[in-house]
Order: C-alpha cells, then sequence, then structure tokens
C-alpha cells in the first residue's frame, strides 16, 4: 500500500513537472508565432509601401505621358487649322483674278468679256479685290457663327 502512495506522489510530481515544462514550451510556441508574426507583418507592410510608391510613380508618369499626347495632338489640330485657313486664303486671292476667255458657244462669256474689256479704262480691280475680300471675311465669320451654334446631340 506504501508503494501505491508512493508511486502517486511520483506520478502527481511528475505530471506538474510535465505540465509546467509543456506548460512552458506552449508559451515560447506562442511568444515565437507572435514575434514571427509580427516580423511577417512588418516585412509585408514595408513591401506594400514600397509597391505603393512605385505604382503612384508609374501611375504619375502614365498621366504625364497623356497629358503630353493630348497637348501633341491640341497643337497639331490647331496647326491643320491655321494651315487651312492660309490655304483657304490664299486661294480665295488667287480666285479674284477673273481673265474672261471665250466659252463653250453661249452669249453670257463673251458679253462678259466684252463687258471687262469695256471696264478697263476704269481701273474697279483694286475695288474689286477688296468688295471681295470682305464678302470671303464675312462669309467665314457667318460660316464660323453657323457652325458654333449648332448644339452636340441635335438639340
Amino acid at each position: 500500500m506504501m508503494m501505491f502512495v508512493v508511486g502517486g506522489i511520483l506520478t502527481d510530481a511528475f505530471g506538474r513537472l510535465f505540465d509546467v515544462i509543456w506548460g512552458g514550451i506552449k508559451w515560447i510556441g506562442r511568444l515565437l508565432k507572435r514575434l514571427f508574426q509580427g516580423l511577417v507583418d512588418l516585412f509585408i507592410g514595408f513591401f506594400e509601401v514600397i509597391y505603393a510608391l512605385i505604382d503612384g510613380l508609374l501611375y504619375f508618369l502614365y498621366k504625364i505621358g497623356v497629358l503630353a499626347v493630348k497637348l501633341f495632338l491640341l497643337f497639331f489640330e490647331l496647326a491643320k487649322m491655321i494651315v487651312s485657313l492660309f490655304v483657304g486664303f490664299g486661294r480665295t486671292l488667287a480666285s479674284l483674278v477673273y481673265v474672261p476667255r471665250s466659252g463653250s458657244g453661249n452669249g453670257y462669256s463673251e458679253m462678259l468679256g466684252k463687258i471687262f474689256t469695256a471696264m478697263q479704262p476704269l481701273k474697279l480691280e483694286p475695288i474689286a479685290y477688296i468688295l471681295l475680300f470682305i464678302l470671303w471675311m464675312f462669309t467665314a465669320v457667318a460660316a464660323i457663327k453657323l457652325l458654333s451654334s449648332i448644339r452636340i446631340g441635335g438639340e
């Protein structure tokens, strides 16, 4: 009977000792797990910040490229409009000269030729050029007003 009492005390003592040791091992394991998780979180947070900075920089460069393309298209369209204005102006000035020539057989061309020949001594060409230029300018302004009054969508 004494054996059982001694065996029970030793069993209880070793059971408690192993419980303390096992509790210490579990505590150290939880501590290592928290430290490792904290380290991993810090590592991931660091790389998320780096990734966000790189992402922001690349987006900024992309937007600069978009702005550059838009400005290029704006200046390109502006240059096309200026060139077409000068071409139209040059063609209008070139068309101000009327050279009467014989027509295809109708009497109006011949009659206009006679009228221009008879009016040569009056020297009315400069006045005609000025009037044609004024007519061209008023037509251009009216066309611009008409185009600017058209609304998008047909309203």
